[in-house]
């Protein structure tokens, strides 16, 4: 031992000495000793040896023992002296403690000063020790307090070594001194101790919260008698930290404390005076209170609120409410605002807080409310006194009229600007809540306050006002619709105040801003103001005016100039006076500067300003394009100009924290928020031609290069005025325009890099690397590491990757291929050089000590002087004032801090070059992933090896160090990059010891383990190569692992398990199967598939709750790139994720034993929201497990208790997602295997099945609807007995509830007899068939007779059961999997109970068919008999098929339809009972309809559908040709139009439909050679080349075609109705020839004028229009809308005769009249054959409508005959119609009362006239209610009345029928006079709209009540005057009866024919229309 350690001994064995003067000599001499530095010295070298610990050498540690067991000896001896004594004797005693204090407060500081050396378990014991003692607590507790807080609480490290149990003792010993009587200690010091002991627990500890609820709870409730407010400050902020720590696991108990305490604090802020900072802490406590009760702002229990009394609460808020106005008003009265000061008026935490509860309070009807309130914090809280002060009773108003009135112009600007800012708030937060007749109101008065605004501060918040107010009603324009004319009004004011506000410096920026939201909204037509803005001095280039500009141009085009109309296409630029485009760029570059500007030294102020990013570029290529407009649209991409401006903005953390909380709740409540209605996603025209005007190209690449030459002229390294940003801002600008430019396609990006620009770019790199050698050698000067932070996040931005559009990344290219490899070695060398000098810098001085401050301050005052090591001199007494020198120099690398301990990840402990370095690592970082960019003058891999080469020296003690590590970490394995295994090794070699060094502070833990997310995804970008990275998975995987460790052990806090799940989920993206994401734990090997869902049962509700919503990446294979990109697991993984998960939510369900009886609500409820999430999200993402997810909730509902609303709310989450249209569709769409699962559980009932989750309020509504299912079931369960309870409760015969569900009994009894095998469990079931179908035989039950017939008469119904069951998983190997294993996945869900394979199935039809035949019919043979059976069957998959939204239901349905139509076309050839021609047409049609509708991007299940499909129309086709080819010849066009369309690059699709379309064209040509003939072409492509030649070689058999030829051939083709977009290859075609025979187009239109009737170019121009009007209503038709257009575009504008295009008569109206005379065959002919059609059609709805509307109208005598009249003219529709035949007669009946109430609505003038937009609706409704009138007697148009309900065209068609019939049968006049009056007003109502519609904005004077109502209805749907017209039209051709005196069509025509006219005119529909 060394000398001077020796003598250090000798003194501290004299600190034991029995007397005292030997002690109080030894006290002194210890004093010195330890201050002199040798002795300091001498002991830090010996501490700091490992071998110290161990070994008798005197360390820090020993010698504070001695000096512990002295205290106890001094302590002792004071506490046995004498009670009684004099003063002078208490004095000198009072002195002996604060020497003996002073002398322990000295030592502590001497020791830890140069960082902590003594033990910190020790160092607090002790503490505690002496503080627990009330005698010494007394004599010591102000100065141990004192230590505790300045010495131990105030060290990170000491932080993170105080154990979890450490913390909560302290915080129990403290808040029992607070509460306790003995006052000891200063209230202030133990508030402020508390506040930091509650932050430490907050962020190193859990499990302590029920202490701190306890606590506060009794603290503050009586917050009114406390005379010091700086305790309540300390206590607030204490309560504040709490609250949000525990408001994620216990949200009722927090709810609970602020309801309680809200009456004391609202105390404290209206009566106290308390300072600002406690009011902030006020304000944030109220703030959080109502993030708690009111998530997101959600207002009732059903949205997410919550409250434990909600009329406590309510009043609670009333009265909040009320004092924030009063505190407005007082602020406002103070006048605090110095005048033309431009401050925001009341602070924003302040307004938020007001907006919200304006938003809790006001009611949605805007009436205005008038209460009388309690004023509860004005109570008496005492809990002592039994009267109090008596309750005061207050007036409050409030609502929106309240806040209108506070806006009104006469108050003051301190009035009104609060109330502006708390209207702003409160519509940008809660746009929906504004009411629609709210809007005109506060508008005017807010229009009214801008225009009278003529000084003062007022303006920019009533700006801001407005802005809020526009995207409000921009958000929801539905609600200003009636309203539209007067806010019209009111906005072009407001436009023009806001154009004049643009020139005022004040306002500048927010005009604009306001200028933008209204051009969005599109509230007013844009006028020539806006454009001279852009275009002069008005204003410079500034953000906001940028993003105005950009909105202008996407919104409106471009005027040519100011001078004259709009800018066209056509127009000639760059010639003449200079156009609005060009002035619009010179002023975006300031190019017409004048020339003292040109000379002058400052740069363009376009490099002077930060604007968005590439958004000056995005504005500047599209405006020297033709189409601005679609150029902008294109570059800003799908998001819009939201996304530009959005990407440079950084959220804020704290409200990001509540933000996050308030999320979780309402996911905990499953009330998730929908997006954003405002953020539309805006069409980028990618497809379309983008143009570029050269004049305009070349005038903007002249002015770039002046604005960079100008720059490279005035740039000098020393320059003041031109800082380095403007270089890389400039060349940032050039590469971007050059991006724009090539992402546009009019430049490569070869070219793009040998451009003037890019070599400009270029030039200035280079004077930009000349600045970065500059650094080096000023790097001491003032201001060079701010400038150098500045500019390296400028260069950061320009090459960061994260947008995805491609602009951004052609930019980020151009932009580092500009770089020199100089700049970045020059740069890498400085971070080197930095570093080395950051390690030397800052040596601690030795500092005085000097006296402790005054304890009396608040924590703002503390917090300010934290830096400051103020402790007192031990030579003097303590109660000495005397200063000494404060600490100046302060080591930044000290990881001592104030009294929250900063985390050594703090902005504080970083100087400002420290943070340059940080900036520079990160530009570095992002410029070495770019190894894929060819053109590079810089390497790489070059670049990275020098950072690494970084690491070498890295310290982690250090917080520089320690941050340049995490930076390195997270950005060096970037997306693009994959770093070498080696590279890997050195950037992970640090980690080890990071690890060790800190694994006990949480918040480094947490950003470790995010800053490995990068590493980790690089591991899953390198799967290929994974053999040299085994060691590098190892040494991340080892780092999981630990910290699964830890958090298993209880050390991790919540924050580091959310980390650590998102590192798990990084493990699961990387390596979706675990085959090397294996971590070890302990002595086990557990995937990370069983290791996330073991997270279910965490402690922590957050990391429960995450762990929930994350479990479907144990079922979905994604990466964080394209998480739309989804691929499923394999069933296996699927089926053991299920069991993981449900097991460990279930034993999430267990609450901990020891937690307390008041946090039992928020655990249970919480635990309940685990496990309902976690199964959620299973249904959601796996339809494999989703039947057993779904039972999973239903078992929860009865095992876990859990609420009846909350399992509702998550399955209406569910089903909403997976797309069914209510819970119900869903639940019952898995009805049978719920009951199923439910009846197989021991002890479960039928009666106790949740029935209230289907939304049945009885046991009778669940049996009444769901008895289908329910019955069979219990049949196979030999269960009568509850068949005969369900029939009692339904008061039914049990026998006939049998016979209604027999076919599904059949269809579980069948299949066993069928089956054959000897497997113990078939037999087993057949036994089981055998019994219960013998009893189903007894007569006592069905018996067998009626059996036989029930089969009989229900034999098509028992075979669409049976098809039902069709499952392939079934098959056994015996039975094989026959023709459809092709088509059959492992991951095909099971179907609902029973099901089998489609050899079972086939057997038990085969057995049916045996049954019911003696003669070995088949069972189609047996179905042929009536054929209707056929297409019931037919029809019933395909409706099953359209009802479900389940891609996987959906295939198995299509596998069921495959088998029947395989049996069904083996029997073709017999004719099917005559229904063969219909037969192959529906199959036809249906596997076309299901063709066309897949999706664009087909997954795993929809390639299989697509595949079956094809195959099936295979097989159909090649059956048809062999025995009835007249049946493919009339379909061939619609087959092979939709097959063309489906040859894609998707090569396996491409291949099997190029197959069947060579057997249709080249092997069949010879069966189908006139249909091959009449196709149309095939596209131009390789593929089909060989198709093409067959077509055109029969096409042009007999020579080459005339255009008249081609026109004919062309019309000879006929449209299908239902799929028009077959025609689009034969309307190219059609255009070329149009193209190419130009000269052939003359003679055929003077053939036109002189024979218009015969003209080939009417009917061609009729059939083009009637072609884009049957695409306009087809889903995809617009590519056949512009391929007619073309063609119509060739034809140019042709003068045809108005008359020859009336005489396209309509061609099935032609054709009735032709063949019959009677109207009532011609109307038949004309239903039917539109029924005919319908039988087609692609909606399953119309096909039901109309086989319905088909049988009745054959069953009917007048359908009869019909068919004798017309069999002889052999017309083709009869051939699909005869299976609809009937013996059977029709009569058809309308019951009076129907026709009573429709006569009634006839007379109401809402029938006849249409609302906007509601066309359709308006005309089913017409002929719904004409057909019920009693007025048709024809019963082909009675009974067509299904078909009306469902297709509009239908309607359209015999609507002109109906009227004719009822005026037909009209005797007395009296329809003709209804109808006349009311077809007179239609139209009159038609014309006054078109007037009203052509009128400008103005609104005119309305000459009459009546019009003036129509008017405001906006314009007539041109489709509902059509419709009228036609009805005319038909009528006017009619023949009028012989008798002169009832002019029965003509009176209804007569009277209307002038209204008409002015109708027709009006709307220029002459030519649409006649």
């Amino acid at each position: 031992m060394s000398l001077v350690l020796h003598e250090l001994l000798v003194c501290c064995k004299g600190l034991e000495n029995d007397k005292a003067t030997e002690r109080k000599k030894e006290a002194d001499r210890f004093r010195q000793l330890i201050r002199s530095p040798d002795t300091v010295e001498e002991l830090d070298r010996i501490s700091g040896t490992r071998a110290a610990k161990s070994s008798k050498q005197l360390t820090w540690n020993a010698v504070f023992r001695f000096l512990q067991k002295y205290l106890q000896k001094e302590t002792e001896l004071l506490q046995s002296g004498k009670a009684n004594v004099s003063a002078t004797t208490q004095a000198n005693r009072q002195k002996k403690m604060q020497e003996i204090s002073s002398l322990v407060k000295y030592f502590i500081r001497c020791a830890n000063k140069r960082g902590p050396r003594l033990n910190c378990g020790e160092l607090l014991n002790h503490v505690m020790e002496v503080l627990r003692s009330s005698f010494s607590c007394s004599a010591y507790g102000e100065d141990y307090s004192s230590i505790l807080l300045k010495n131990i609480l105030s060290v990170r490290k000491y932080w993170c070594e105080i154990t979890q149990q450490q913390w909560h003792n302290l915080l129990d010993l403290y808040c029992g001194l607070f509460t306790g009587s003995s006052k000891a200690i200063n209230r202030v010091l133990v508030s402020r101790i508390i506040h930091t002991a509650v932050q430490g627990c907050c962020l190193q500890t859990e499990g302590f919260s029920h202490t701190l609820f306890s606590f506060f709870s009794r603290a503050l409730l009586n917050a009114r008698q406390e005379r010091h407010l700086a305790v309540v400050e300390h206590l607030v902020s204490a309560l504040n930290v709490f609250l949000r720590s525990a408001a994620m696991n216990c949200r009722i108990r927090v709810c609970r404390l602020g309801e309680e305490l809200l009456p004391s604090v609202l105390y404290v802020w209206t009566q106290m005076r308390p300072s600002t900072t406690l009011k902030e802490e006020i304000v944030e406590f109220f703030n959080l209170q109502l993030c708690v009760h009111h998530p997101k702002g959600s207002k009732t229990q059903d949205t997410g609120a919550y409250a434990e009394d909600w009329v406590k609460w309510q009043s609670l808020l009333y009265n909040l409410y009320d004092a924030l106005v009063s505190e407005i008003s007082q602020i406002g009265s103070r006048g605090k605002y110095a005048t033309g000061s431009r401050h925001i008026a009341v602070k924003e935490n302040l307004m938020e807080l007001t907006a919200e509860i304006c938003h809790q309070l006001f009611s949605e009807d805007c009436n205005l409310q008038i209460l009388e309130v309690t004023q509860a914090h004005l109570r008496a809280t005492q809990r002592g006194s039994p009267h109090g002060t008596p309750s005061k009773r207050r007036r409050i108003e409030l609502g929106w009229e309240v806040l209108r009135d506070h806006l009104q112009p006469h108050h003051s600007d301190f009035d009104i600007i609060p109330w502006l800012q708390i209207t702003s708030v409160l519509t940008s937060k809660y746009p929906s809540m504004v009411p629609g007749q709210e809007l005109v109101p506060l508008l005017s008065v807010l229009c009214q306050l801008l225009g009278e605004q003529r000084r003062g501060d007022r303006g920019p918040y009533v700006l801001r006002c407005l802005r809020e107010v526009a995207r409000c009603q921009a958000t929801h324009p539905e609600r200003a619709q009636s309203y539209r004319v007067e806010l019209g009004r009111l906005w072009g004011r407001v436009w023009a105040l806001a154009l004049r506000g643009v020139s005022s410096p004040q306002t500048e920026a927010l005009s604009l801003a306001l200028l933008s939201t209204i051009l969005q909204g599109a509230f007013i037509p844009i006028d020539r103001e806006l454009w001279k803005l852009f275009s002069g001095s008005a204003c410079k280039p500034s953000d906001a005016a940028a993003l105005c500009l950009a909105q202008a141009l996407l919104k409106c085009p471009v005027l040519k100039s100011l001078g004259t109309g709009w800018d066209h296409a056509g127009a000639v630029e760059g010639v003449g006076p200079p156009s609005l485009k060009e002035n619009i760029m010179s002023w975006l570059l300031m190019n017409e500067q004048s020339e003292e500007a040109e000379e002058s030294s400052r740069p363009h102020p376009i490099i002077c300003r930060d604007f968005p990013h590439n958004l000056i570029p995005r504005i500047l290529v599209p405006l020297t394009l033709k189409d601005t407009r679609a150029g902008i649209m294109f570059l800003l991409g799908a998001k819009g100009l939201e996304s530009a401006v959005m990407q440079d903005q950084t959220p804020v953390e704290v409200k990001g924290a509540l933000s996050e909380i308030e999320s979780m709740y309402l996911q905990f409540s499953f009330d998730e928020m929908p997006s954003n209605p405002m953020v539309k996603e805006m069409v980028s025209s990618a497809g379309t031609q983008l143009t570029v005007v050269p004049s305009l190209k070349h005038k903007l690449e002249q002015g770039l290069l002046s604005v960079a030459d100008h720059l490279l002229n005035c740039y000098s390294p020393d320059s003041q005025t031109t800082p380095p940003e403007c270089l890389v801002r400039c060349s940032s600008l050039l590469t971007g325009v050059l991006a724009g430019y090539v992402s546009t396609g009019l430049l490569t990006e070869e070219e793009a890099c040998h451009s003037q620009l890019f070599l400009k770019a270029k030039a200035l790199v280079q004077d930009f690397s000349e600045y970065i050698s500059n650094v080096k050698v000023k790097m001491a000067e003032d201001g060079t590491m701010t400038t150098l932070r500045s500019v390296m996040r400028l260069c950061t931005q320009c090459v960061n990757r994260g947008v995805k559009d491609s602009m951004s990344s052609v930019s980020c290219n151009l932009f580092m291929k500009i770089f020199p490899a100089r700049l970045l070695t020059e740069l890498a060398e400085i971070c080197k050089l930095l570093l080395n000098s950051s390690c030397k810098r800052g040596s601690v001085g030795i500092e005085e000590e000097t006296t402790d401050e005054d304890w009396d301050m608040t924590r703002t005052q503390a917090d300010q002087q934290e830096d400051i090591d103020l402790f007192d001199d031990g030579d003097e007494p303590q109660t000495s004032t005397s200063k000494g020198t404060h600490r100046q120099n302060v080591d930044p690398n000290d990881t001592q801090c104030g009294p929250d301990a900063k985390s050594l990840l703090a902005e504080e402990h970083l100087a400002q070059q420290d943070l340059a370095i940080l900036a520079s690592l990160e530009f570095l970082s992002l410029c070495v992933s770019a190894e894929f960019i060819h053109g590079l003058s810089f390497k790489p891999v070059e670049v990275r090896r020098k950072l690494l080469l970084l690491l070498e020296q890295i310290d982690c003690t250090k917080p520089l160090h320690l941050n340049m590590y995490l930076v390195l970490l997270k950005k060096l394995p970037a997306e693009d990059t994959s770093l070498a295994a080696e590279e890997f090794d050195s950037l992970l070699r640090p980690l080890a010891n990071l690890c060790s060094l800190y694994r006990q502070d949480q918040e480094i833990c947490a950003a470790v383990l995010l800053g490995l997310l990068p590493s980790i995804r690089s591991l899953g970008r390198t799967q290929d190569q994974h053999n040299d990275m085994r060691h590098v998975q190892g040494a991340l995987l080892q780092v999981v692992s630990g910290f699964c460790i830890l958090g298993r052990t209880g050390k991790c806090t919540a924050i580091v398990k959310v980390a650590l799940i998102h590192c798990l989920l990084a493990l699961l993206e990387a390596d979706p199967c675990c085959k090397w994401a294996v971590l070890t734990l302990r002595e086990e090997e557990l995937p990370v598939s069983v290791i996330l869902p073991s997270h279910l049962s965490d402690s922590h509700h957050h990391v429960r709750m995450l762990a929930a919503m994350t479990v479907e990446r144990l079922f979905l294979e994604m990466t964080p790139d394209s998480l739309d990109k989804r691929k499923m697991l394999p069933l296996k993984c699927q089926q053991t994720a299920f069991e993981n998960i449900y097991l460990k939510a279930q034993e999430g369900m267990r609450v901990q034993k020891n937690s307390s009886p008041e946090d039992l609500s928020d655990e249970t409820f919480n635990r309940k929201a685990t496990l309902l999430k976690s199964v959620s999200v299973v249904l959601c993402c796996s339809p494999v497990c989703e039947k057993q997810s779904l039972f999973a909730l239903f078992q929860s509902y009865k095992e876990n208790n859990i609420e009846e609303p909350l399992i509702k709310k998550v399955l209406g989450s569910v089903s909403r997602a997976l797309g069914y249209r209510s819970v119900e569709a869903f639940v019952s769409s898995h009805l049978d295997y719920l009951v199923a699962e439910w009846l197989g559980q021991h002890g479960y009932t039928l009666e106790s099945f949740p029935y209230t989750l289907l939304n049945h309020a009885t046991l009778k509504d669940f049996y009444s609807s769901s008895y289908q299912v329910l019955i069979p079931h219990l049949v196979f369960l030999d269960n009568f007995k509850q068949v005969k309870s369900i029939s009692t409760h339904l008061g039914k015969d049990w026998k006939k509830l049998l016979a209604n569900c027999f076919p599904k009994i059949m269809v579980n009894i069948l299949p066993y007899f069928a089956v054959s095998g000897q497997d113990a469990q078939v037999a087993q079931q057949r036994e089981k068939a055998h019994r219960v179908y013998d009893l189903l035989k007894d007569s006592n039950c069905l018996g067998k007779p009626q059996i036989d017939s029930l089969i009989h008469s229900n034999l098509s119904d028992i075979v669409v059961e049976l098809l039902m069951t069709l499952y392939e998983g079934a098959a056994t190997e015996e039975g094989g999997r026959g023709d459809l294993r092709r088509f059959i996945g492992e991951l095909d869900p099971a179907p609902n109970p029973p099901y089998f394979s489609s050899y079972v199935i086939k057997a038990t039809l085969d057995y049916l068919s045996s049954c019911h035949s003696a003669n070995l019919k088949s069972l189609v043979a047996i179905l042929s008999k009536t054929p209707m059976s056929i297409q019931r069957i037919l029809l019933a998959v395909c409706q099953k098929a359209a009802e479900t939204i389940n891609a996987y239901e959906r295939h198995r349905i299509l596998l069921m339809y495959y088998l029947f139509v395989s049996l069904l076309l083996k029997e073709v050839k017999d004719g099917l009972g005559g229904a063969w021609a219909f037969v192959l047409r529906d199959i036809i049609y249906t596997l076309i309809h299901h063709i066309n509708s897949r999706p664009a991007q087909l997954d795993e299940v929809s390639s299989r559908s697509f595949s079956l499909c094809c195959d099936l129309l295979t097989s159909v086709c090649r059956t048809a040709v062999q025995f009835c080819d007249d049946a493919v010849e009339s379909h061939l066009q619609v087959i092979v139009g939709t097959l063309t369309a489906q040859v894609t690059n998707q090569l396996a699709i491409s291949q099997q439909v190029l197959s069947l379309l060579k057997f249709l064209v080249v092997e069949s040509q010879d069966k189908l050679k006139s249909a091959i003939q009449k196709l149309e072409p095939f596209p131009d492509r390789p593929e089909f080349r060989e198709l093409r030649a067959v077509q055109h070689t029969l096409k042009y058999s007999t020579g080459k075609f005339t255009l008249r030829q081609e026109i004919a051939h062309f019309l000879s083709v006929a449209s299908c109705d239902s799929l028009p977009l077959t025609r689009l290859e034969g309307l190219k075609d059609l255009r070329r020839q149009l193209h190419n025979n130009k000269s052939q187009i003359r003679p055929l239109l003077r053939e036109c004028l002189a024979d218009p009737e015969e003209s080939v170019l009417v009917l061609l121009v009729l059939n083009l229009l009637q072609l884009c009007k049957l695409a306009a209503n087809h889903p995809g038709g617009r590519d056949i809308l512009e391929a007619a257009g073309s063609c119509l575009g060739e034809l140019g504008p042709v003068d045809f005769s108005t008359i020859a295009l009336l005489h396209g008569k309509d061609q099935l109206n032609a054709r009735a009249v032709s063949l019959f005379s009677p109207v009532e065959p011609q109307w038949l002919y004309i239903i039917l054959n539109c029924i005919n059609n319908a039988l087609t059609h692609h909606c399953i709805e119309v096909r039901q409508a109309a086989v319905q509307s088909l049988k009745d109208i054959l069953a009917t005598q007048a359908g009869a005959d019909f068919w004798e009249i017309h069999k002889d003219n052999r017309d083709p529709m009869l051939a699909y119609l005869n299976p609809f035949r009937s013996t059977k007669k029709k009569v058809v009946g309308m019951s009076e009362e129907v026709s009573l109430v429709a006569r009634e609505r006839l007379e109401s003038q809402d029938l006849w006239v249409p609302e906007a937009g509601g066309h359709k609706a308006w005309l089913k409704t017409l002929c719904m209610v004409l057909l019920d009138s009693g007025g048709v007697r024809s019963e082909a148009l009675l009974l067509s009345r299904p078909l009306c309900l469902v297709k509009t065209d239908f309607c359209q068609r015999v609507l002109p029928l109906i009227i004719h019939d009822i005026l037909l049968g009209d005797s007395d006049g009296s329809w003709r006079k209804l109808l006349s009056t009311h077809i007179q007003d239609f139209f009159t109502s038609c014309s006054s709209r078109a007037r009203a519609s052509s009128r400008s904005t103005t609104p005119l004077p309305s000459d009459s009540a009546g019009e003036s109502d129509i008017s405001n209805q906006g314009p007539l749907d041109k489709a509902s005057l059509r419709t009228m017209l036609s009805v005319i039209n038909y009528l006017r051709q009619q023949q009028r009866p012989l008798e002169s005196d009832s002019n029965l069509c003509g009176t209804v025509f007569d009277a209307v024919v002038l209204v008409l006219v002015t109708c027709v005119v009006q709307c220029l529909m002459l030519f649409c229309l006649f």
